[in-house]
């Protein structure tokens, strides 16, 4: 009866997902599909924190890379799909997460957590820096958006609403399949006891690596997604706020469940809309929120549900 039930709830919000651009209008279709983008990149940060126990604050490299590496291909390469381009975004990001990875995983705790941060500092000041291929502080904007398969417009922001969550869809089940397999399971291992997982013979350096490039790929592809929802793209997307971004979205919905970050994307998109409407201190309101939320909910809100 409890699967029954689930199914029911799942098959109601597909309903309502599907139907979604015929009800709203743009401005808050716009937010929804931003939602959908941001979803897949809170949940690949979750998947390296909740499953493999590594802390990063530096996962917008991985965003950043994808959404830049995707835009200098339509900008640069002749008659690049756009299915095309967002796989060369998320294969780009992956190699950097691989190459990054090789130093990361050979350690642990803060000294990870501090390693990534300063790999991100390093990449955005590349970004920064390197005006003639990035636009530096001015960004990249003015590329093409090829139209889907050639015929179905991607101007068109339905059109773009519905690859945009085919797209997060297949990536984010992917995400999920990959936890649940023989392979997820030594990922969990490792998190737990590291010590004993090498002791049985897990090679966890490699395991932790491939996980985290897994997650870079991922990275990737929601950055080169965001980079053609926005139709232009800054340094800002692989900064430390964005990294920061991302943690605030997996944690306010929590980490110990595949919807948090789900969850928390949409909280965190709606609270940044409306809140920067509101007054030019919303961040300040936004970190107090996210302070409250860690202190009587560390586990997130659907941590606060599972407790009942």
């Amino acid at each position: 009866m409890k699967n029954k039930g689930l199914y029911i709830v799942i098959g109601f919000i597909s309903v309502i997902v599907l139907l979604l651009p015929s009800i709203l209008p743009p401005f808050q279709l716009r937010m929804v599909t931003e939602i959908v983008i941001l979803a897949l990149f809170a949940l690949t940060w979750k998947m390296i924190f909740h499953h493999a126990g590594l802390l990063s604050f530096g996962h917008s490299v991985y965003f950043g890379i994808g959404a830049y590496v995707s835009v200098l291909g339509w900008l640069h390469i002749k008659d690049l799909s756009f299915l095309s381009g967002i796989l060369l975004g998320g294969l780009v990001a992956g190699l950097i997460g691989l190459i990054l990875g090789a130093f990361l995983v050979r350690m642990k705790g803060t000294y990870f957590a501090l390693l990534t941060l300063a790999f991100n500092q390093l990449i955005w000041a590349i970004v920064w820096k390197w005006r003639g291929l990035t636009g530096g502080d001015d960004g990249l904007g003015k590329f093409s958006k090829p139209a889907l398969l050639g015929i179905i417009p991607m101007t068109n922001p339905k059109n773009f609403y519905f690859m945009s969550l085919v797209i997060i869809g297949i990536s984010a089940f992917l995400c999920w399949y990959i936890t649940k397999t023989p392979f997820g399971n030594v990922i969990t291992a490792i998190k737990s006891n590291e010590e004993r997982a090498n002791f049985i013979g897990f090679n966890t350096n490699v395991s932790k690596l491939i996980i985290f490039t897994i997650a870079g790929f991922f990275a990737g592809i929601s950055g080169a997604l965001y980079a053609q929802f926005q139709e232009f793209i800054a340094p800002s997307a692989i900064d430390l706020g964005m990294s920061t971004n991302v943690l605030f979205m997996a944690f306010i919905g929590g980490t110990g469940s595949f919807w948090g970050p789900i969850l928390g994307s949409g909280i965190f998109v709606y609270l940044s809309e409306y809140l920067s409407i509101l007054t030019d201190r919303w961040e300040f309101i936004l970190g107090f929120i996210f302070v409250i939320i860690v202190i009587f909910a560390p586990q997130g809100i659907l941590g606060l549900y599972k407790k009942k």
